[in-house]
């Protein structure tokens, strides 16, 4: 094991009481394969070597190393050991990203454009409930279209409350939320660098449906063109705390969702 990867994964795991250990073994072994600290097609270290790096048990480690060979990350050759995969599964939305970060792909960056940044009364049962609010409370609304080579490809548009919640909690994410630094993300991953590792978890929603009028001439679709519809919720400190809904022109993006135990 080379001095980089040992060091990655020798890093304090993010275990808790929802975090089962195990779980937090498949994160950072995972994404210490995505960072390219172990190549594709190379032969992982021991189940001993890892357990020794990230101070866990070797049952541990290999509850974690089933899990990522049932996701397509790890491949067993008897007798020789487990090898990375020659080909990484698609990352999805088995994890809380920025959308920004999930529709991405290899050598196409995407660009986000704010469209708008409004405090403004919560008018929908869509808003108020999750958030833990009263219909006619303000809450905070953070609309952005999301571009690749110049195309819009979706739209995103995230809700937080005015009052309580990471405004009260987090001086951080409270100027995140009011000030909207970083237009050039998207709120979530504006919140994910202000709050970090404590940020969730979070649920995501999928359903096909339409954008209308005002949502598809930002997508540059027509009212009845399909689109996927992403509704995502994140806690914090066991509270809802952000709402967004995400439409996905599907004519042009796909969405890889990885499933594991």
């Amino acid at each position: 094991m080379d001095r980089s990867a040992e060091a990655v994964l020798s890093e304090p795991l993010d275990a808790t009481a929802n975090i089962p250990l195990r779980v937090a073994v498949y994160s950072r072994i995972m994404n210490a394969i995505r960072a390219g600290h172990f190549p594709v097609s190379s032969l992982l270290p021991s189940e001993t070597d890892l357990g020794s790096a990230m101070k866990v048990s070797r049952t541990v480690v290999r509850e974690a190393l089933m899990l990522l060979e049932e996701d397509g990350y790890v491949r067993s050759r008897r007798g020789i050991g487990r090898f990375v995969a020659t080909r990484l599964p698609r990352v999805g939305l088995e994890r809380i990203r920025p959308m920004e970060e999930i529709l991405a792909e290899a050598g196409s960056a995407i660009q986000v454009s704010r469209t708008q940044h409004v405090l403004h009364p919560s008018s929908s049962v869509f808003t108020a409930e999750p958030l833990g609010i009263r219909e006619e409370e303000p809450s905070w609304f953070f609309e952005s279209v999301l571009t690749r080579d110049g195309s819009p490809i979706a739209l995103v548009q995230e809700h937080v409350a005015s009052k309580g919640g990471l405004i009260d909690r987090d001086p951080e994410a409270a100027r995140a939320i009011v000030d909207d630094v970083g237009r050039e993300a998207t709120l979530l991953a504006n919140l994910i660098s202000a709050i970090g590792p404590a940020f969730g978890p979070g649920e995501t929603d999928i359903a096909a449906g339409t954008p209308g009028v005002a949502r598809g001439e930002l997508l540059e679709l027509d009212a009845q063109d399909p689109v996927l519809i992403l509704t995502q919720t994140v806690e914090h400190s066991g509270q809802v705390v952000y709402l967004a809904k995400t439409l996905v022109n599907t004519g042009v993006v796909q969405i890889g969702i990885i499933q594991g135990t």
